[in-house]
C-alpha cells in the first residue's frame, strides 16, 4: 500500500498491528478510491473540452488524450495488490 500511496513503507508501519484481512481490504478501499478519484479527473477533463471553441476542440482534446489513452473513462476497476507493502 505504501507503493500505491507514494510513501516510504515505514510511513505506515503503524498499520503492522493490523491482520491481513483487514490491510488487505483497506488497500482495496484506497485502490477504489484513488480510481474513482481518476474516473472524476477524466470524466471533469473530457467535460471541459465541451468549453473550448469548436475550432480548438480537436487539437485540445489530442493534448488531453493521446492515443492509446481513452478519452471516455475506463469501466473496469483496478486489481488489488497481492497484499500491503
Amino acid at each position: 500500500m505504501a507503493d500505491r500511496l507514494g510513501l516510504p513503507p515505514d510511513d505506515l508501519g503503524y498499520l503492522r498491528r493490523f491482520d491481513d484481512a483487514r490491510l488487505e481490504a483497506l488497500d482495496t478501499a484506497v485502490a477504489m478510491a484513488q480510481h474513482r478519484e481518476d474516473l472524476e479527473v477524466r470524466r471533469g477533463m473530457r467535460d471541459a473540452v465541451r468549453l473550448v471553441p469548436a475550432p480548438l476542440r480537436r487539437r485540445v482534446a489530442a493534448t488531453l488524450f493521446p492515443r492509446g489513452e481513452p478519452a471516455e473513462t475506463p469501466t473496469t476497476t483496478p486489481e488489488p495488490t497481492d497484499g500491503p507493502s
